[in-house]
């Protein structure tokens, strides 16, 4: 078998994201792993403010749509898992896929939970970006699927129907 370009990147991304998967323990992930996984599974699903205090730099470049930016990092963080817990309740952040590129981590992640106006079930994806230095979380991108959402709780009307 040749081996293209190609299926190298495809058999690297399917080792980094065996390796992140369930029952791995520390050993072999690196610490920006680690990190990133305290932030979802700390921070998002449990509400753990503290882990902002333990991963993020005071300087935090955050290109996450209407997430604060005049404010140190750590508070920045916090404020987006506050938002995020209002805004879903019982909010499960799950990573589902997930591949490390020399300091930056990208992840694609399922939220689950209630909607706590209409107390209907919801289900996103979430893709995340994120660049450590020095041990730190240094820049986010976020995008969070907030259309499928809308859609979710009756906000917009439902898609058009395909024949």
């Amino acid at each position: 078998m040749r081996m293209t370009r190609r299926k190298l990147g495809i058999t690297t991304a399917g080792i980094a994201v065996a390796a992140a998967g369930p029952g791995t323990g520390a050993m072999g992930m690196s610490t920006n792993l680690e990190r990133f996984k305290a932030i979802v599974e700390r921070g998002f699903s449990q509400g753990d403010l503290t882990v902002a205090d333990e991963v993020c730099a005071d300087r935090l470049i955050e290109h996450e749509y209407l997430a604060k930016t005049d404010v140190p990092g750590p508070q920045i963080l916090k404020a987006q898992i506050e938002d995020a817990r209002h805004s879903i309740k019982d909010l499960k952040l799950t990573i589902e896929a997930i591949v490390e590129t020399g300091d930056t981590v990208w992840a694609r992640s399922k939220a689950t939970g209630v909607d706590p106006r209409s107390g209907k079930p919801v289900t996103i994806d979430v893709i995340d970006i994120c660049r450590f230095a020095d041990g730190k979380l240094v820049e986010h991108w976020g995008v969070p699927d907030r259309f499928a959402l809308l859609h979710q709780i009756g906000a917009l009307p439902p898609p058009p129907i395909r024949k």
